[in-house]
This record gives C-alpha cells, sequence and structure tokens, in this order.
C-alpha cells in the first residue's frame, strides 16, 4: 500500500496491545461468558483495522512479487511454526485424560489437514493460527485493490460483506485458507486504511476519554442484544447489520483507550509483538491445563473460573518475553524478523 511515510503511532501499538490482552482472556478457560460476548463483538475486526490502518499510513511502495515475499515471511513461515509446534505437543498427549476422549481415536496424520486448509475448526492444535491465512489473504487482497480509491473501496466492501454474512454460513461449506473470511475481513482493512487517513478520533486524552466513555453503553447493550458471535466459525450473532455496527464501536472504544495508555512501555512491548503472544498463549493454556489436570485441581465437576483465566493469562503473556527473545535470536523468520536482533 502507498504511504505517507509517518513516524511511528504509539496509539496504533497501544490499540494492538489491548486487543491482544482481550484475546488472550477471551481464549482463557473459565472467562465469563459476559466478557465473551462483549469481547468476541469487535476484538477480530479491531486487528484487520489495525493491519489495514498500518499499511495505509506506515507501509511502503512494492510490487506483486516483493509483497507476496514479505507476507510469505511474515505470516506463512510463522503459521508453519507454531502448527508443527502445536502438531506434535498434541501427539505426545492426544491420548492424556480428557484429550483421549476428543482426539484419542484420529489417526496420527488428521490436523494435517488443517495446516493445508488453513479452516479454523481444522486447526485445532493450535487454533488461533486461522487468523494468519485470513490477514495473508486480505492483504493479498487490498494489494491487488490498491489503486481503488479507499472511499470507494470501503463502501462496495461493506455491502459485500453485508450479503455475504447474510448469506454464506447457512450454507454449512468452508473454503480454504480464509477465503471464506475474507469478504469480512476486506471490510475492516480497508475500514483501517480510510480512518488512517483521516482525522476521525480526538486528538486530545479527555477527547479521547469522554468518546469512549459516550460509546461504551451503546456498544455493550448491542453486544448483548446481538448474541454470541466468532468469526473463525462464521457466527455474526443475531443480525449481521448489528455486527458490522458494534464492530466498529468496539474498535472506536479500543482506538479512543489507546490514546490514553500510549505512553506505557509495556504496553507499546506487548503492542509490538502481538504476532508471538498469539502463536504461542494458547499452546501455553494447553500445557498449563495439562499440569493443572495431572495435579487434581478440577476433579469431577469442577471447572477452572475468572482466577483461573486471569492467573493463565498473565502467565502467557509473561511467558511471551522470553519466547520473543530466544525466538528472535534462533529463529527470526519464525516472527516475521529478517535477521537476529
Amino acid at each position: 500500500m502507498s504511504s505517507v511515510g509517518q513516524a511511528r503511532d504509539f496509539r496504533i501499538d497501544a490499540a494492538k496491545a489491548l486487543a491482544i490482552i482481550l484475546v488472550v482472556l477471551g481464549h482463557a478457560r473459565g472467562i465469563p461468558h459476559a466478557f465473551t460476548i462483549l469481547v468476541y463483538s469487535f476484538h477480530v475486526p479491531l486487528f484487520f483495522l489495525l493491519s489495514g490502518w498500518v499499511a495505509r499510513a506506515h507501509g511502503t511502495e512494492r510490487g506483486f512479487g516483493e509483497t507476496l515475499v514479505r507476507l510469505v515471511r511474515s505470516l506463512l513461515l510463522p503459521y508453519l511454526l507454531f502448527f508443527f509446534t502445536g502438531y506434535v505437543y498434541w501427539l505426545l498427549t492426544r491420548h492424556m485424560g480428557e484429550k483421549a476422549a476428543r482426539w484419542g481415536s484420529l489417526p496420527w496424520w488428521d490436523p494435517v489437514q488443517g495446516l493445508v486448509t488453513g479452516i479454523g475448526p481444522d486447526l485445532y492444535v493450535n487454533p488461533v493460527l486461522w487468523f494468519l491465512p485470513v490477514l495473508f489473504v486480505t492483504t493479498l487482497a487490498a494489494f491487488l485493490l490498491r489503486r481503488v480509491p479507499v472511499g470507494i473501496l470501503v463502501s462496495v466492501a461493506l455491502v459485500v460483506g453485508l450479503v455475504w454474512t447474510a448469506v454464506f454460513p447457512s450454507l454449512s461449506v468452508r473454503l480454504p485458507f480464509g477465503l471464506d473470511v475474507l469478504p469480512i475481513a476486506l471490510v475492516f482493512y480497508a475500514l483501517g486504511g480510510w480512518l488512517a487517513q483521516r482525522k476521525v478520533l480526538p486528538a486530545s486524552v479527555r477527547g479521547n476519554a469522554l468518546m469512549a466513555l459516550m460509546l461504551i453503553a451503546p456498544w455493550a447493550v448491542l453486544a448483548f442484544y446481538n448474541g454470541r458471535v466468532d468469526i473463525n466459525a462464521m457466527l455474526f450473532g443475531g443480525s449481521v447489520v448489528l455486527f458490522f455496527v458494534n464492530a466498529c464501536l468496539g474498535t472506536l472504544i479500543v482506538l479512543c483507550l489507546a490514546r490514553l495508555f500510549e505512553g506505557i512501555g509495556p504496553l507499546r512491548w506487548i503492542g509490538q509483538n502481538t504476532l508471538v503472544i498469539l502463536c504461542t498463549h494458547i499452546l501455553i493454556f494447553f500445557v498449563l491445563s495439562g499440569v493443572a489436570s495431572l495435579a487434581g485441581m478440577f476433579r469431577g465437576d469442577a471447572q477452572p473460573g475468572p482466577a483461573w483465566a486471569v492467573f493463565i493469562s498473565i502467565f502467557a503473556l509473561a511467558a511471551s518475553v522470553p519466547l520473543r527473545w530466544i525466538l528472535a535470536r534462533m529463529a527470526p523468520w519464525s516472527i516475521g524478523l529478517r535477521r537476529k536482533v
């Protein structure tokens, strides 16, 4: 995407940090259902919007070949590494505890179909990896459409996205490598590019705080009214229109809050390393849950609660620091880096 060459925007780093923290908490066993309803209403669209924003405001002009190589390096190589990491763990543990009932009878090669298709439900060895193929095809589609004025692209993508979300899920089929999610993702990716060129958000901390406060109530009400959203499972609640509206409201709230917290160093670090956190936190959850099960922490009908969810989320975020250090030095390609840092 073309760029105006702006300096690094710490609001975006803070927004990405808030988004990935919500993702981690939303995936933790024991988190309240109400939290899931609220967070899932916007957190995936937020990531697509931020990706479009960064591409428009901070990207550089590249040819198709260079763009393709860059996307393969930054998205598909991590996809491969963290799939096989989860796959090895699955092979070693699939006959243990409750996993035996779910996966013990499956052939050893069954997870490989998830690697090939990139479809979320097939990627059960590391479920969050579905996002990487979708971002790959979305970014590539945006590159091919880069000559279309961004306002027109947003309008057309929104119409297509509304029709797609209203019709496609009822067909009960899935398309490989995120192509069925592409029409939804492209709406928010294009919207991010549009926002990057306009001063829609308040500049002052007070203005952002007031805007966030004004949006929280309608966003929460609409989220509960529309019901559960899960883009990975092609679920959009009771109304596809409310899905798009509420995704925009939740995204705006996070962008406003990010202005309040953009000066916090650790939050910036998290925002600059979302790929590591995204790809590793589920694997860490698997390990911690396995240890807890072997230790007898959740016997019988006992289920993990919010305290457990918060604990494993904090643990996963903290573990990303040494994991990032190790990967950056031993396998920088695995997290989209060109060289050791």
